[in-house]
Parts: structure tokens; sequence; C-alpha cells
């Protein structure tokens, strides 16, 4: 099974946003760079207003980044692999890539379930920020949520196609 085109177009968009985020931090830091040295007048909100754009956008852009195999890996364990191996140099690859795969998606059900169990506290107690300019938590929560599942989709695509005999992934 091919890695579904509807859903590399959704990660492809999200992707776009979380690009977009990462832009408006840095127009926040050039901002904020302008009004403290050019004009002795720094503000008290662009950092916290960084920080809390960074969680979305770090967390947005991660299923983009498992799609397009941009995330870490360890190519001297693959490489040593390959000399190791005679003939099909696939199937080792390919238990390695499922094995990895299926840790990182264990992980990332571990944060989900801390990200809803926080999700749930920040609404009960109505929590808030520890900063200058303090937010509501649920949206910083919100934010680790939604991008976990959709890491989470996305692995699962990865790992039908591993499973299904695709090579996009090894």
């Amino acid at each position: 099974m091919k890695f579904p085109a509807f859903w590399k177009k959704v990660n492809k968009y999200i992707a776009v946003v979380a690009g977009c985020l990462a832009l408006l931090i840095a127009v926040l830091s050039v901002y904020e760079a302008i009004a403290r040295y050019c004009f002795h007048s720094p503000t008290s909100w662009t950092l916290n207003v960084s920080c809390y754009i960074l969680v979305w956008s770090i967390f947005l852009g991660s299923a983009y980044a498992f799609q397009e195999g941009a995330h870490v890996g360890v190519d001297m364990v693959k490489e040593w692999v390959d000399k190791r191996t005679k003939g099909d140099r696939h199937m080792p690859r390919r238990v390695m890539a499922v094995c990895g795969y299926v840790i990182t998606f264990i992980f990332l059900l571990v944060i989900l379930y801390g990200g809803v169990g926080l999700a749930q506290k920040s609404l009960a107690y109505n929590q808030m920020t520890v900063a200058t300019h303090p937010i509501p938590t649920i949206w910083l929560y919100t934010g680790m949520i939604v991008g976990t599942v959709l890491m989470l989709i996305t692995l699962v695509f990865i790992l039908i196609d591993l499973l299904t005999g695709g090579d996009d992934y090894l």
C-alpha cells in the first residue's frame, strides 16, 4: 500500500502552516531586536509569544518530517547492516525500520497520554503559563495533542507501507 495521497496533502498543508509560524517567530525576533537596540524600548511579550508559537510549529511540522524521511536516522547502523548481509539487503533494513517506527509509535502514544492528562488538568484547574504575559496552558497542550495525533496517523501509514512491501521508508 502506498502512502495515501490525501494524507500527504494534509501533512504538507499543515507543514506550510508550521513554516509560517516559524516565519512569524523570526519576524517577532527581528521586531524585538529593532525595538530594543534602535529605539531602546524592548517589548515584554515577544519572547513568551515566540515560545508558545514554537511549540505549535514543532508539533505541527513533525508529521511532515516523518512523511518525508526528514527525521534523524542512524545511517551508520544501516551501512553496517548492509555490509553484513548477503543477497537481500532490504529485509534487515525493513526489520530495523519497522522496529524503529513501532518504538516511535509507542513513544508518541506515551506523549499523547501525558498530553491529554495535562490538558484535562489544565481545563479542570484553569491553569495559566508562568510568564510575563500568561495564557491558558490548554493552548500549548492542544498543540502537543494535535501534532502527536498527526504524527501517529502518519506513522500508521508508514508502517502499513513497510509491512506491505513498500521501500519508501527503508
